[in-house]
């Protein structure tokens, strides 16, 4: 299946239903374009192979405990290019309803007090910083929110090909497992201490089509 970017446009499912001579629900849009997962890239590590889903008690990202069964669906992305920035995107995830402000968005959390992000699955408009300022609700309190700052180490790929080593461009650093999520598992976090030895990679990998239909 086509590997498909989509440019950010507050309105950019509703500009391509106009173009089309009959009316098409947004959801419908979104419908045929390639799905996406993040999972673990870390060889030496137990996680290597294993998506990121959200944890059910703080609805952050994470990796699962490997006792829970059934394993819990990870959610999939849709790679949105950022108009202005061609290095930079957004992931958008694909429950999507025809409502364009409750657009599922995956969130960076920065702690304020700290150089540390979570995951989160936000609902907004668009991925753009403008919609936290104007949906204040929409990010926890406490913490700095955006959608639009993930970039990756190679992010021009052709047809259905993975996006390598996802990384949050709002300071440098890695990605680390922390076991504090009970026995769900680990909360992941983007931590700007270089000195963690347990880091590991995320990659943006191709759902098979079979397995991203419902």
């Amino acid at each position: 299946m086509a590997f498909r970017l989509f440019w950010v446009l507050p309105l950019v499912a509703v500009l391509a239903v106009i173009a089309t001579p009959v009316s098409i629900p947004p959801s419908r849009i979104m419908h045929d374009a390639q799905l996406y997962t993040l999972r673990a890239n870390c060889s030496r590590q137990p996680w290597h192979g294993r998506s990121l889903v959200t944890l059910p008690t703080t609805q952050r990202l994470g990796l699962e405990n490997f006792t829970v069964h059934p394993a819990t669906p990870p959610p999939q992305f849709i790679p949105v290019r950022i108009r202005d920035d061609d290095n930079k995107f957004a992931l958008r995830g694909d429950d999507s309803g025809d409502d364009l402000s409750q657009t599922p968005y995956l969130a960076a959390l920065a702690h304020k007090a700290t150089r540390t992000v979570s995951l989160k699955i936000v609902y907004l408009p668009s991925p753009l910083r403008e919609s936290f300022e104007t949906l204040a609700e929409a990010c926890p309190e406490g913490y700095e929110c955006t959608a639009d700052q993930w970039v990756f180490d190679e992010y021009d790929s052709g047809d259905g090909q993975i996006l390598y080593n996802l990384q949050f461009a709002g300071f440098q650093g890695k990605w680390v497992p922390f076991k504090d999520a009970g026995k769900e598992g680990w909360h992941v976090y983007w931590k700007g201490d270089l000195g963690w030895h347990r880091s590991i990679n995320f990659d943006l990998v191709p759902v098979p089509q079979d397995d991203s239909e419902p």
